[in-house]
């Protein structure tokens, strides 16, 4: 569970970690700095790192509690930044964002906690606290007015800064940054009536907009701004697997398509469950604590922000598993059976996944060879009893310059055309046009699966297209007459009949199969090396049921029971 007692230990153990990456040989102008192994190399940005150090100091139960090595060590790594930090007062991103004020905004969030906290043991006669809190400080009033002025980059970075120059008021107020602050605000947070941030980054930003939120509300008494958190952790629970892995493929960023427990909401689920007193925000913090075991130093900062909830008497509320939920302005459809696990998402070449256990169908996609508009990609999202539909109106999305509807030859012109001018004279020419090739696709759920039903109309008759069955690799895959293994990068037909996919005894059966055409690698479908990829190819107009099931493996039956 997600307790103070239970993170302490864990505490300690990170910084047994942190310490020897420490540069320590005053000969270096990276003295004090903290060398991330993944770089080799100091970045300016590592004062975020004394976070757990400073609470490794701070917290009474900590085995480095008001510990002068540690402290040293804070005091060094405060030395080092000094010296690093541009003369804006921003610190870099080494891997990418120089003189950057969201990455200043990243660290100033981190450790203004520490220096709240730093102060109130001064105050209480802790001399080594005062000096924490006045290096660290230092930082934060120096990096205040460069947030203010240095812009962003990406949505999130908004409520980052919003956040970090909440906090730094807070902490300084005579410091002139509210005007800044207001206008981020003023921009109003970018969530829809489901609860999801434009980025749709379920394993990083959605985590980031969450605590940064809950941050500002605290730092400029603003309890509004816990609503949108609100919404997102009621959003993100129903797109939790059963085992604890966060639906990626809707990600606008770069955590789509990856495997994910993201643990990085369990603060914010745990500090709005207590606050709002909600046990399911609470049991849901336990749940992603329980799987990863970590999130520190942030699954700390609430018990450090509120030493009274070291005491943790919330009645726990047990987390539903089995439902159907639609989001419709996201265009999502989620359906949990126990076990299994289902999306079906607009907007997206991966219109339906779904996991059993350890079998995953991370994706089902559809597409032909007609001309570049092949690829499916849902539209039109409409969901009731029990069923969801998509639409793909067959557009050509690859010529910018104008807006095609259908495929198209060009004409000529009769004037001069060039490298120089090609796209612009392109966007003028006349065209002869072909029917689009639409195609429907409706998800039913029904017992122990789904079924998805796929056709066309329009466009021209016998052209290729495909249904694929994405697996992430690792399994077996059983038909009638053979068993191949899946390995990633490899792909199977199924040519007839039903194929079982299989991690361990968790299965996932799919059918019925079908071979117009051996195109292993058809133009406008997408690679997918990581993956195992089976393959039903057909020929338009299609009008076919694509059936998956899931189950458990039986060695004594050969089938799903």
């Amino acid at each position: 569970m997600l307790k103070y007692q239970n993170l302490v230990p864990l505490l300690d153990a990170q910084v047994a970690i942190i310490l020897p990456r420490q540069v320590l040989d005053r000969a270096r102008p990276d003295c004090g700095a903290f060398i991330n192994p993944g770089e080799g190399i100091a970045g300016s940005d590592c004062l975020s790192t004394v976070t757990s150090l400073g609470f490794a100091y701070l917290l009474k139960d900590s085995r480095h509690y008001q510990s002068r090595e540690v402290l040293d060590r804070i005091l060094l790594a405060a030395e080092y930044v000094r010296t690093a930090r541009r003369p804006s007062g921003r610190v870099d991103l080494i891997v990418t964002n120089f003189d950057c004020a969201p990455t200043t905004a990243f660290v100033v969030q981190a450790i203004a906690p520490v220096v709240k906290a730093a102060r109130k043991a001064e105050a209480e006669g802790d001399k080594g606290g005062g000096e924490m809190a006045e290096v660290l400080g230092e930082f934060i009033r120096t990096a205040a007015p460069g947030m203010a002025s240095g812009g962003f980059h990406t949505p999130n970075h908004r409520w980052v800064l919003v956040s970090a120059l909440s906090q730094a008021l807070e902490l300084f107020p005579e410091l002139d940054v509210l005007d800044t602050i207001e206008a981020y605000l003023a921009e109003t947070i970018d969530i829809n009536a489901d609860g999801e941030y434009s980025e749709r980054s379920t394993g990083v930003y959605n985590a980031v907009c969450n605590r940064s939120l809950r941050l500002a509300a605290a730092a400029l008494g603003r309890p509004e701004l816990l609503e949108p958190v609100r919404r997102n952790l009621d959003f993100s629970y129903y797109l939790l697997h059963a085992d604890g892995t966060v639906v990626t493929s809707i990600s606008r960023r770069h955590d789509r398509g990856k495997r994910i427990v993201p643990v990085n909401l369990a603060d914010s689920y745990y500090a709005l469950g207590r606050q709002d007193k909600n046990g399911f925000y609470v049991t849901v913090a336990d749940w992603l604590f329980d799987l990863s075991n970590g999130g520190l130093p942030w699954t700390l900062q609430p018990f450090v922000e509120h030493p009274e909830w070291r005491v943790d008497e919330l009645e726990r509320t047990p987390l539903p598993e089995r439902y159907s939920k639609v989001y419709p302005a996201s265009g999502l459809w989620r359906v949990r059976q126990g076990a299994l696990s289902a999306t079906a998402a607009a907007g997206i070449t991966a219109p339906f996944s779904l996991h059993y256990g350890q079998a995953q169908l991370t994706a089902v996609k559809l597409s032909s060879t007609y001309f570049a508009t092949g690829q499916f990609i849902g539209e039109d999202f409409r969901a009731q009893d029990g069923r969801v539909r998509m639409h793909h109106y067959g557009k050509n999305l690859h010529y910018k310059e104008k807006d095609y509807d259908r495929p198209v030859y060009w004409l000529p012109l009769a004037e001069k055309v060039d490298a120089a001018n090609w796209q612009e004279v392109r966007g003028r020419r006349e065209t002869f046009t072909l029917l689009p090739l639409e195609v429907d696709l409706e998800i039913q759920e029904v017992e122990r699966g789904f079924d998805l039903h796929i056709t066309t109309s329009g466009g021209l008759d016998n052209i290729p297209f495909q249904i694929e069955c994405v697996f992430a690799p690792g399994g077996e895959f059983e038909f009638d007459s053979g068993v191949v293994q899946g390995t990633a990068g490899n792909t199977a037909f199924l040519k007839v009949g039903y194929a079982t996919y299989r991690v361990g005894t968790d299965a996932i059966s799919v059918g019925p199969g079908a071979l117009a055409h051996r195109m292993w690698h058809m133009r406008n479908s997408e690679p997918s090396p990581e993956s195992f990829r089976m393959l039903i190819t057909l020929v338009t107009p299609v009008d076919r049921v694509l059936e998956i099931r899931c189950g458990t493996w039986s060695a004594a039956t050969q089938s799903i029971v």
